[in-house]
């Protein structure tokens, strides 16, 4: 349960920035044909979410799937992280639940990021790090990297269309970052850089494999006859890669390559642990 709640938490924070973004620009265009809300309506769509409903039924359903998670170990966290998480779950399907398109929709959008950090800082400051906490984290950085690898492959790619590169970075509250790390507008060896290859990013996805692998290799079981086990082996590769690799170099087909292999970790995780 926890590592899933890891996973359902960080999954409703990507799509609530995810949905922010959209009804911004719905805002500013007021343009539904808008190449770019078509292609970020499109990405958002592959997760069953439609952003025709200003609130929509998908993400009270991962906000509800997160709190049914936290309710059977609420004895692993605290009362306020709890209470963080039930507010979270009553603000979006009672006090938000009836909001208009574009500007409305955002705000509310915003309110919700507000209170979904405010869990994940309350547990992750709070937490006693226990077993459970390793399994919490493990799904928190399995979400976080295998969204960062589904955003650069949506947005990112050659045939994006203009604003898509900004968008990522905003989606992945990297925009602070990338003004000062680059001193040029955002290209796509920029955005690739920052949000896959950067060490001391926590919105990149090197940044969420080296969490796993040390998160892994505090498990039971982590060593195997004085081998790495299987967990630790399908992280390590993944995490040189990274190390070694330029922006040029990873390709749309190289990220797909890698969603893959995180859900092969997911199983991995799955059969030492959780059966």
């Amino acid at each position: 349960n926890l590592y899933w709640l890891g996973r359902y938490v960080e999954r409703t924070e990507d799509a609530i920035r995810l949905i922010r973004a959209y009804h911004l620009r719905l805002a500013a265009t007021d343009n539904p044909a808008d190449p770019l809300l078509r292609r970020l309506r499109a990405f958002i769509g592959g997760y069953g979410i439609d952003v025709s409903q200003p609130m929509p039924e998908a993400l009270l359903d991962r906000i509800g799937s997160a709190r049914a998670c936290a309710a059977k170990v609420r004895d692993r966290f605290s009362t306020d992280g709890w209470a963080a998480l039930h507010d979270l779950h009553r603000t979006a399907s009672v006090t938000l639940r009836d909001i208009e398109p574009g500007d409305d929709a955002a705000r509310a959008m915003f309110v919700l990021v507000r209170k979904i950090t405010g869990f994940s800082g309350l547990v992750q400051d709070n937490m006693y790090r226990f077993q459970g906490w390793r399994f919490l984290t493990l799904g928190r950085a399995l979400e976080r990297a295998d969204g960062l690898a589904a955003l650069l492959h949506g947005l990112a790619d050659p045939g994006a269309p203009e604003g898509a590169l900004d968008l990522a970075v905003e989606v992945a509250d990297s925009v602070i970052t990338h003004r000062r790390r680059y001193a040029v507008e955002t290209s796509r060896d920029t955005v690739v850089d920052l949000l896959a290859l950067d060490q001391d990013n926590p919105r990149s996805i090197l940044f969420q494999l080296r969490r796993m692998r040390e998160q892994a290799a505090a498990l039971p079981g982590a060593d195997d006859a004085g081998r790495l086990a299987a967990l630790s082996r399908a992280i390590l590769p993944l995490e040189t890669m990274l190390t070694v690799a330029e922006p040029e170099t990873l390709s749309a087909r190289k990220l797909l390559s890698m969603r893959g292999a995180f859900t092969d970790i997911s199983d991995l995780i799955t059969e030492a642990y959780l059966r």
